[in-house]
């Protein structure tokens, strides 16, 4: 591979890299303001995490943006819920189930819970709400 090749895909995964990072530090401050009992400003903190990684050279299914990705439509969901707005976008919604179905047969036992409870209701929500934008 050509150097140049090999600098812009150094270039583009840790560009891609930095905005979990970034999309991680909104999910931090939802949980923050969840426990503070500020639901709605928490909701649009997990929002505003998920659409940093909705930026064109984000690699979503690699693992520090997938799991971003779990735990910010996790969040955007029950917040949502509870507050009778609109969930997470189709999107985020299908890159949610298509991470927790790659995850390996040896993940830990928690992470095996959170698939047991959030993967039929993702599955279920996706195949009824055919309006999700």
């Amino acid at each position: 591979m050509p150097k140049a090749d090999l600098l812009t895909r150094w270039h583009g995964a840790i560009r891609s890299y930095l905005l979990a990072l970034q999309a991680s530090r909104r999910y931090g401050r939802s949980t923050k303001l969840r426990r503070a009992g500020r639901l709605p400003e928490a909701l649009q903190a997990a929002r505003d995490g998920l659409a940093l990684l909705r930026e064109p050279h984000v690699r979503r299914q690699e693992g520090p943006e997938g799991s971003n990705i779990v735990c910010l439509t996790i969040e955007v969901e029950s917040l949502a819920h509870q507050l009778g707005e609109p969930g997470a976008c189709r999107a985020d919604l299908e890159d949610t189930v298509l991470f927790f179905r790659s995850l390996p047969a040896d993940v830990r036992e928690n992470v095996r819970e959170l698939c047991a409870i959030w993967l039929p209701y993702l599955e279920e929500r996706l195949a009824r709400d055919t309006d999700v934008a």
